[in-house]
């Protein structure tokens, strides 16, 4: 129950980033998906089953915020979630360097995954333009900022987990 509060409360922080932070700070007009990364790596930490259902709720909130089609990211997330939460072994070995890489891995899987959705209702897209101009810039981005949102969230699981984190 507490880590499904503590994973409300990064969604929460995650959505006054993209609102505020996103709007001043774009580095390269990248703007940074602060949830996906709060997700993939309290997942990488805890395989529980509920974390791709709340990766839903996170991505309907950026379907909300984007004014795109509503479904979009609440797939994408769902997905890219049950597959970080299935392969949870492969990927964590609690090493910086190896979260790193599959937050940066897994972003590209979830823009690569957003985009084939979006062709499907856009046919005319473009997807390796936009997966060589944007997807893989922002997944590079997001694999760098990765150590700090790890201090994050490893702070936010002692405060509010405490014992059991």
């Amino acid at each position: 129950m507490r880590l499904l509060l503590l994973s409300h409360g990064f969604i929460l922080i995650g959505v006054l980033l993209i609102i505020v932070f996103n709007n001043y700070f774009q580095l390269g007009g990248l703007k940074i998906n602060w949830m996906l990364m709060f997700l993939l790596i309290l997942t990488l930490r805890h395989s529980k089953m509920f974390l791709p259902f709340v990766g839903i709720l996170a991505g309907l909130i950026m379907d909300a915020l984007s004014h795109g089609i509503m479904g979009l990211y609440g797939i994408s997330f769902f997905i890219t979630l049950l597959l970080v939460s299935q392969t949870n072994k492969l990927f964590y070995a609690n090493s910086v360097f190896v979260v790193s890489l599959a937050v940066f891995t897994m972003s590209i899987f979830e823009g690569w995954l957003s985009l084939s959705i979006l062709d499907i209702f856009e046919p005319d897209t473009d997807k390796s333009a936009l997966m060589l101009i944007s997807i893989l810039p922002l997944a590079i981005l997001q694999g760098i900022l990765t150590p700090l949102i790890i201090q994050f969230v490893i702070f936010g699981e002692n405060l509010f987990l405490g014992e059991t984190a």
